[in-house]
């Protein structure tokens, strides 16, 4: 009997496949449809994957209840499969001048912003369910991690528009820089509160635990860079010294550059550092250092490798996260009264660590100040996405 069930459970493992591989040959249409037009979409590629996922989820539940409640994804495969794909391309198609000419804004926002979003999160939501009954009361520790997940910003479809629309590159840079740098730093924050939840600390945060906190986050982020680096410019020198005749193979060139940025991401992980941030620096000095040393070949079989693997992993998490609607649907029950006092303490949170950072940075150091509707639109574009769906399913 155990042996028909896995089998069963074997053949619906790949129906689910096909269908999430037919699903990919419509969204990379879309794709293309979108990319052709002169017009900024209505609906992103990402917002397409999501709603065949949703529909995907519900006709999942209508013919099976029992395998649509079974059909889950390991958050490691999240973690260690479909995540690093995405930060490399981003950290290799990232605009250098655009990117370290805003370096000090982009990392306020990223550190102090995510950490002030967080907190303020947290707050919201502990005197809320204080107040008011309807609104369910959680413990310091678990508003903590809440605020953590929640305060992972990924804004593709704002990005996408902003392309479309031609819009500054003061605004897109930012908004780029943010996101990348404030993904790693939320998955530190849901990492140190899930431990505190789990050990069932509750005792007060003080200002010398938030400092110490900072201190941790920098310390990570250093450590990061520099082992992203360290093992970067190692297969660099190894590119650089190699037989002439490896350039005949752009195979194995290939394979050292993608392994080489795999390593950092492990590594990072392993050593208890930001795997995402050293994945994403490795994509910074790729495209610096190792692309020059490489045939044409290679150099184009890299390029369009990582945008196609970068391209179908997040639509693969989108869909996922439409799908789960109805797959995790037996485990939770829809509080609207949490849902809506979440979604306005976000919104405010999220104001709380834009403008007064932009402001602070306008008024100390910066020679092109951030304009009002910059700060605007940064703020609207805070959207939840693949990063804080699968610190959920982590958490």
């Amino acid at each position: 009997m155990e042996a028909t069930d896995a089998e069963e459970q074997q053949r619906w493992t790949g129906r689910h496949l096909l269908v999430a591989a037919l699903v990919q040959l419509v969204l990379v249409r879309i794709a293309y449809q979108i990319d052709r037009s002169k017009s900024v979409p209505y609906l992103s590629t990402a917002s397409w994957a999501i709603l065949l996922g949703v529909g995907f989820g519900a006709l999942l539940l209508l013919l099976s209840k029992k395998h649509a409640s079974t059909m889950g994804l390991d958050p490691q495969i999240l973690f260690f499969g479909l995540l690093p794909p995405i930060i490399l391309d981003a950290g290799f198609n990232t605009q250098r001048k655009g990117f370290f000419s805003n370096f000090w804004l982009i990392l306020l926002l990223a550190l102090v912003g995510t950490m002030v979003a967080t907190l303020a999160t947290a707050g919201g939501l502990l005197w809320l369910g204080r107040r008011f009954t309807h609104i369910i009361e959680l413990e310091p520790a678990e508003a903590l991690l809440y605020g953590a997940l929640v305060s992972a910003i990924d804004p593709v479809a704002t990005l996408v528009v902003l392309k479309k629309s031609r819009a500054p590159s003061l605004l897109f840079n930012l908004l780029f820089g943010e996101s990348v740098l404030n993904d790693a730093v939320a998955i530190v924050l849901a990492g140190v509160f899930q431990k505190a939840v789990l050990a069932k600390d509750d005792s007060p945060l003080t200002w010398r635990s938030v400092g110490e906190l900072a201190a941790e986050l920098v310390g990570i982020g250093v450590g990061s860079v520099a082992l992203s680096a360290t093992i970067c410019f190692t297969s660099a020198y190894i590119l650089k010294r190699s037989d002439s005749a490896l350039k005949q193979y752009p195979t194995y060139e290939t394979s050292i550059i993608l392994v080489s940025a795999y390593a950092s991401y492990v590594a990072g992980e392993s050593f208890q550092l930001s795997g995402l941030l050293a994945v994403f620096f490795s994509g910074v000095f790729i495209r610096h250092y190792h692309v020059h040393s490489l045939s044409r070949a290679s150099a184009a079989t890299f390029t369009h490798l990582l945008s196609t693997l970068a391209f179908l992993s997040e639509n693969f998490i989108f869909m996922y996260l439409g799908v789960s609607l109805f797959a995790f649907s037996h485990w939770f029950a829809w509080d609207w009264w949490f849902i809506g006092a979440s979604f306005s303490v976000c919104l405010a949170a999220r104001a709380l660590s834009i403008f007064p950072l932009c402001a602070i940075s306008n008024a100390c150091w910066r020679r092109e100040p951030v304009p009002c509707t910059h700060m605007l639109v940064i703020w609207f574009a805070g959207l939840r996405g693949a990063i804080a769906f699968a610190l959920a399913l982590n958490a």
